[in-house]
């Protein structure tokens, strides 16, 4: 192993040590953990946000949009659903 990956190695273990040993370190993990959880929060309101924004867009899509062909019409909806299943997906995995 050389010079290099042992330093980081060690810098790496003497932040851990740190991060689980001292008071401070408590306090460091309280506040990564608060700001995990708001973004959490914030992805779950971008994911509900583009759900929402998803079915409008097929409302439009399927009835007012002239000059569609049906089958084009059908085939973005089919694209506007599979967005709104993956925002479903990002929103659950936000808020587990």
């Amino acid at each position: 192993m050389n010079t290099g990956k042992l330093l980081v190695f060690a810098a790496f273990g003497a932040a851990v040590v740190l991060l689980f040993t001292t008071e401070k370190g408590k306090k460091i993990r309280e506040e990564l953990a608060d700001s995990a959880e708001d973004w959490g929060e914030k992805l779950s309101e971008l994911a509900e946000k583009a759900a929402c924004s998803a079915k409008d867009l097929k409302k439009l899509v399927s009835k007012e949009v002239s000059g569609l062909s049906d089958d084009a019409r059908s085939r973005i909806a089919a694209i506007i659903d599979e967005s709104s299943k993956t925002a479903k997906k990002v929103k659950d995995a936000a808020t587990a």
